[in-house]
């Protein structure tokens, strides 16, 4: 059995209050948009159950861990239970209250990234070294299902509208319509995605 696995089963003691605080805050049906999402960026976790399935983000990959201290951050109880039990990505800050981000949140590689937006909306990616951002009073807004890839910075009163994919790389410094693919610096649209 792989050892990422046998990880969950033997941590099963801190897992477990983990997922029943988080399974029951105020955010529950962010977290399991969460946890879906966290399920198809991993496909091989499908035939476990959802506990299993938390435990094993929670274990391995430590931006989880920052996605749900997030949505349990206006419960101080559970808040201060589960920074107890799961020790957060010290270099991934996420500057929004949870009544602000939509579900399905998703780090890949959080290392070095701050997001402080006025909205982000649900199943959206982010990866690492990413900046979202206020330019003096103003932040931006992120819409549904938008992917910002390593090293991009979103900053200022702009509004990254459904669908879109920024760039590797890229400084966004003007509104990304819907469905928009942008990169460069600064970012300009170089493909409309294919709806499908």
């Amino acid at each position: 059995m792989n050892h990422r696995y046998i990880k969950v089963y033997v941590n099963m003691w801190r897992i477990l209050p983990f997922y029943i605080i988080c399974k029951h805050c105020k955010h529950k049906d962010k977290v399991g948009l969460d946890i879906a999402m966290w399920k198809r960026k991993n496909k091989e976790l499908n035939e476990y159950s959802e506990l299993f399935q938390f435990g094993y983000f929670a274990m391995n990959m430590i931006e989880f861990r920052n996605v749900m201290l997030n949505r349990l951050h206006r419960n101080k109880i559970g808040y201060v239970i589960s920074r107890m039990l799961f020790k957060p990505l010290e270099s991934l800050y996420i500057y929004m209250p949870p009544e602000k981000i939509g579900g399905g949140l998703y780090f890949q590689h959080g290392f070095s990234t701050i997001v402080a937006a006025k909205e982000i909306g649900n199943n959206c990616s982010i990866n690492q070294q990413v900046t979202i951002g206020y330019n003096g009073k103003d932040a931006p807004v992120i819409g549904n299902d938008v992917t910002i890839t390593v090293g991009s910075i979103v900053i200022g009163n702009v509004v990254i509208n459904d669908g879109a994919f920024i760039g590797a790389g890229s400084v966004v410094k003007h509104d990304v319509e819907a469905g928009d693919i942008v990169a460069g610096v600064p970012a300009t649209s170089i493909k409309k995605k294919v709806q499908r």
